[in-house]
């Protein structure tokens, strides 16, 4: 009795000291966010065709990795660099000049993008190339927003970062779903435009007084290209990971109608995804600060290890029992084959948010070059064994190609992150109790 006691107050704790650190402030935002990138989608289904959603999901898939690529993993360095110990002149100064480092690589993004809708390389259905010649324009938007909120994630303004996005996504997610139902899918592109743009503003507003801050560091570049190049090289391979299946499914199948049910299943799925991500985004400016310290580095390691897996599996539960059912109501017998693929998605959630926070820590170390060594050797993994599943079983194939890919690079990651933290903690005293409760 007395231990169930202690857990419990234990676990009282922890969502006191995460409802300090913003974490539902941030889960609010990350959600309407969500509602705003995939969410909205379950309000707007109402208003396109299964094809149309299909479309919107290619359209969204090829944009999430070009962004990587503009950003060119600059919002890493930002994140990383400004989490540390440094005065403020210095975390404006390394903030202002990775906004200027992310102009070159954006500009050439978007005509390489331009260029490949052109030639019609991006899709065998010309509705997605087409689109993609006015849905590229998100990209700039997106690779600045994404610089403002690392930067403010870094200052730990957590709860300032959040209220203000969720002001702005609330206006733009009426202002979506009122386009799409209005114009169709042409309101859908155009206000995805619009949103991403009225969505800095207020961001802007908020970090104005860094653009003014005189300092320098004659090493910024260096040390911005440094884990800016491992950043990137790992997204962009976790984005093909994450979105593997689309690419795949664009190219290999021609049942458009189907692609569309599977898209709807994706959008659960993403909206899950931002659980974790919000417990990813407080923990990662921790894992900076502790990265000299080892006991202590472990000690958060831990408390947000216990959180993600908690509600990963709560999350997980709730998918699979109420989703499906859901789909059926709101959208008819038609969509249920969607609920099929968002049990099976859900699984695949599971294990990755079991190895998500250790992606992070390996990255708080500053050894970004680890995350990219497993991505290198999972992805072509998943991409493998989808594409096998996808000729032999379809769309069914597809998702369960995503559990059994998840499953092998929660492995992976495992072992690779025991390495780190005996290399990066070399000399230093281990504190083997802690570390036996995470692995």
């Amino acid at each position: 009795m007395h231990i169930g006691i202690l857990n419990l107050s234990r676990i009282a704790t922890l969502i006191e000291d995460i409802t300090k650190k913003g974490f539902f402030h941030l889960v609010s935002a990350n959600l309407i966010i969500g509602f705003m990138g995939f969410g909205s989608q379950l309000l707007v289904v109402k208003f396109l065709t299964p094809e149309e959603l299909g479309q919107i999901k290619a359209l969204q898939a090829f944009v999430a990795f070009a962004a990587v690529l503009a950003g060119c993993g600059f919002n890493t360095s930002v994140l990383k660099l400004c989490s540390e110990k440094r005065s403020v002149e210095e975390k404006a100064y390394i903030f202002r000049q990775n906004l200027l480092f992310s102009i070159i690589p954006t500009l050439v993004i978007l005509c390489l993008l331009f260029l490949s809708a052109k030639l019609q390389v991006l899709s065998p259905d010309r509705t997605v190339n087409k689109w993609m010649l006015y849905y590229m324009f998100v990209i700039p938007a997106g690779v600045y927003t994404s610089l403002v909120i690392v930067y403010l994630q870094s200052l730990k303004k957590i709860q300032l970062m959040a209220k203000a996005q969720i002001f702005i996504r609330i206006l733009s997610f009426i202002g979506l779903v009122c386009l799409t139902y209005l114009v169709g899918m042409n309101g859908y592109i155009i206000a995805s435009i619009l949103v991403g743009y009225i969505a800095l503003i207020p961001l802007v507003n908020i970090v104005k007084g860094s653009l003014g801050v005189k300092g320098r560091i004659n090493t910024v570049f260096r040390e911005s290209v440094y884990y800016a190049k491992w950043s990137l090289a790992a997204n962009a391979a976790g984005v093909i990971g994450t979105y593997g299946d689309i690419y795949l499914l664009n190219y290999l199948t021609k049942d458009r109608v189907e692609f569309g049910y599977y898209s709807l299943a994706t959008i659960f799925v993403f909206a899950m995804n931002g659980v974790t991500s919000t417990v990813q985004a407080i923990s990662a400016p921790f894992f900076s600060e502790k990265s000299a310290d080892k006991a202590e580095f472990l000690r958060v390691l831990v408390k947000y290890e216990k959180l993600i897996v908690l509600l990963a599996f709560g999350i997980t539960v709730l998918a699979i029992s109420i989703v499906p059912l859901f789909i059926s109501m709101a959208y008819g017998e038609d969509y249920a084959v969607a609920g099929l693929f968002v049990r099976i998605l859900a699984l695949k959630y599971f294990l990755w948010s079991c190895y998500a926070l250790l992606g992070v820590a390996i990255f708080g170390l500053g050894r970004m070059k680890y995350n990219f060594v497993c991505s290198s050797i999972s992805v072509p993994l998943s991409l493998i064994l989808s594409y096998l599943l996808i000729v032999s079983y379809g769309f069914v194939g597809a998702a369960i190609a995503q559990v059994v890919a998840n499953l092998f690079a929660l492995l992976l990651i495992v072992v690779i992150f025991k390495h780190v933290i005996k290399i990066h903690f070399k000399g230093i005293n281990s504190d083997r109790i802690a570390f036996r409760k995470i692995l």
